[in-house]
């Protein structure tokens, strides 16, 4: 902590309140910068979690654009998947009406 000391003897010989607002400004980024760099390590350590394991080791050679295009093609894909599921659902409730119009017939 000697070097908090110091600093804390810096702070108090400083009579300039533009200077003081500067270090202010340059603590709180500090504080950004490392609150940023947490999360990147908690994101970072959870790319091979789960499902995500085996598109890790594909998309990790990806540039940013390669990224881009494969996140618009994965969103792509899950689009026409549900498409798909709810047309499943709906044919699924014609047929089990067209079943109950029959029965009651």
């Amino acid at each position: 902590m000697p070097r908090l000391e110091d600093f804390r003897e810096m702070i108090d010989g400083v009579e300039d309140p533009k200077v003081l607002e500067s270090g202010q400004a340059l603590l709180r980024e500090m504080i950004q910068i490392n609150e940023l760099r947490l999360k990147l390590e908690t994101l970072e350590s959870g790319l091979t979690d789960g499902g995500k394991a085996i598109f890790y080791f594909f998309a990790e050679e990806l540039d940013e654009d390669e990224i881009v295009f494969a996140t618009e093609r994965i969103s792509g894909r899950l689009r026409r998947l549900q498409r798909a599921e709810e047309n499943k659902a709906k044919e699924s409730k014609i047929e089990e009406s067209d079943d109950a119009e029959t029965i009651d017939t």
